[in-house]
């Protein structure tokens, strides 16, 4: 299966943008791929064989749909890694870089969405987190 790698510098300490990535307060205040689009909720079980599901609302709130996985590494504060519910694999490593974290997903493609699509859709993720963190600061 294709994977897509995306790769994003964020300055914030990597154990504050690890817990963005596992707290569900917080997952619900950035990760979502879309402008306009929220995130209602988030039940959060990171462990290894914990399971995961978080809600996407569109900006008019007519579509819905949840994002389930359960996951396979957690790490603190270095790696997550979970299989999303159609056995999709996705990896998320974490390193210090300077006074900054280099986040690197990786993700197994799915069939629906070009490849662009979903690149564009994960990367929005990460620039969504960015946003959110620097408005904490």
């Amino acid at each position: 299966m294709k994977t897509i790698t995306i790769e994003k510098i964020i300055k914030a300490p990597i154990e504050r943008i690890f817990e963005a990535f596992i707290t569900p307060s917080d997952l619900m205040q950035w990760y979502s791929a879309t402008e306009g689009w929220t995130t209602p909720h988030a039940i959060i079980d990171a462990q290894p064989g914990g399971s995961f599901s978080i809600g996407f609302r569109d900006p008019e709130g007519l579509h819905t749909f949840d994002f389930n996985g359960v996951y396979t590494e957690v790490l603190p504060p270095s790696r997550i890694a979970y299989t999303i519910a159609d056995g999709r694999k996705v990896t998320v490593d974490f390193s210090a870089f300077n006074d900054a974290t280099k986040i690197v997903q990786e993700f197994e493609m799915e069939n629906q969405n070009s490849e662009e699509k979903q690149r564009e859709g994960w990367s929005a993720q990460l620039d969504h987190l960015e946003k959110y963190l620097s408005s904490k600061v």
